[in-house]
């Protein structure tokens, strides 16, 4: 009886860039900037990974009429399309648009493989959306773990962070009191939570809890804080 040996994952950076040709002046030039994870190895899993990473950037980047592609420097190419379309028909009235997705990835356990984008997006209008987009895989499936399966205790993680949450940010009062728009004034963890190297982020992006211009809100847990609520099933080495 012979068994199947486990097909080791590899994970690099690939990286795409595209500029406009029109109007293009040092800063202002509509460009692409992609840092993209591409997991190869063990088929089923490395597909899994690297289909959730194109429909993330595809569904930031791409508008509602682009012809669908499974490519990225097709949707680099055609955000840049777009923007020169925008271009010849007012060119007066035309700003320089960026697609800019910055990422930082690595394995936290042996089980559990972090990927973290910071990026920006502008497309015209009052102003563009600078964001953050957190990914936490399951190496065994390429799935994404759930946030409730993170945690051995759900719910005692959450009313910690919740403490932190009011002390960091100096409230003594309701949330949403303090200027929060937090759902029934109920406090909810974000699904952007992610490791440093001595502490765990929960990170908000704006919209998400509180009007644009409070910017992103974050709170710093440290390390050994956290660890007790993790699920062993998981982030045990």
């Amino acid at each position: 009886m012979s068994c199947k040996k486990e097909i080791p994952l590899q994970i690099t950076t690939k990286t795409y860039d595209l500029k406009s040709d029109l109007d293009c002046t040092e800063g202002n030039c509509t460009y692409v900037h992609f840092e993209i994870p591409f997991v190869s190895g063990n088929e089923a899993v490395s597909k899994s990974m690297n289909d959730r990473f194109f429909k993330f950037v595809q569904s930031i980047v791409a508008l509602q009429n682009d012809k669908k592609t499974s490519s990225y420097d097709t949707l680099a190419l055609n955000f840049i399309h777009n923007y020169n379309e925008v271009y010849r028909t007012y060119p007066d009235h035309a700003v320089a648009w960026e697609a800019n997705f910055k990422v930082n990835h690595k394995e936290v356990s042996p089980k559990v493989y972090q990927v973290v984008w910071d990026y920006y997006i502008f497309t015209g209008g009052a102003h563009g959306m600078q964001a953050s987009k957190v990914f936490l895989f399951d190496l065994s499936t390429g799935n994404i773990i759930p946030t409730k399966d993170l945690f051995i205790n759900f719910e005692g993680f959450k009313n910690f962070a919740e403490t932190e949450f009011k002390k960091q940010l100096n409230i003594t009062g309701n949330l949403n009191d303090a200027g929060f728009t937090f759902e029934n004034n109920q406090f909810k963890l974000s699904e952007n939570f992610y490791e440093t190297r001595t502490e765990w982020i929960l990170h908000y992006n704006p919209y998400e809890i509180a009007p644009y211009v409070q910017g992103s809100t974050i709170i710093k847990l440290p390390k050994q804080q956290v660890e007790r609520f993790l699920n062993p099933l998981y982030f045990k080495n």
